[in-house]
């Protein structure tokens, strides 16, 4: 075979390759943590591409998350307050979330994904929920 054809050999066997993987694989859906609010839901599809009104919608949510959080971990801290070495690693365990979900949605040094936000906030509140003993 002449080094020419053996080029062409290898690209045709590349194309094939590359032709016989699906043209475009539908995108995998990312699962949402439980605990996002229908409203939210509703909200996001009503928005569609307008920004103005999806960072309304993700506002609204982040307030609702923002008050689970809050409210299971003061109640996970009042669990925990006769055993304050529990209370002072849940706290600063919180702080640590704190820092790193705040840099883990950072898109740059002055926007933040809100939706990363909200999301992240659901998925802590719903960890410490689990941590609450009734």
């Amino acid at each position: 075979m002449s080094p020419r054809l053996t080029g062409a050999a290898a690209i045709l066997c590349f194309c094939s390759a590359i032709l016989a993987q699906p043209a475009l694989a539908e995108p995998t859906a990312v699962q949402s943590p439980q605990g996002l609010s229908a409203d939210y839901g509703r909200c996001l599809e009503r928005a569609g591409r307008n920004t103005v009104q999806l960072a309304m919608c993700e506002q609204t949510e982040m307030a609702a998350q923002d008050a689970r959080l809050n409210k299971a971990y003061k109640q996970v801290m009042g669990q925990l307050a006769k055993d304050p070495p529990k209370q002072s690693a849940l706290r600063n365990e919180q702080r640590s979330w704190l820092k790193k979900r705040d840099y883990d949605c950072k898109l740059d040094q002055q926007t933040i994904n809100s939706s990363c936000i909200v999301e992240k906030t659901a998925a802590r509140a719903n960890e410490l929920e689990k941590m609450i003993r009734f």
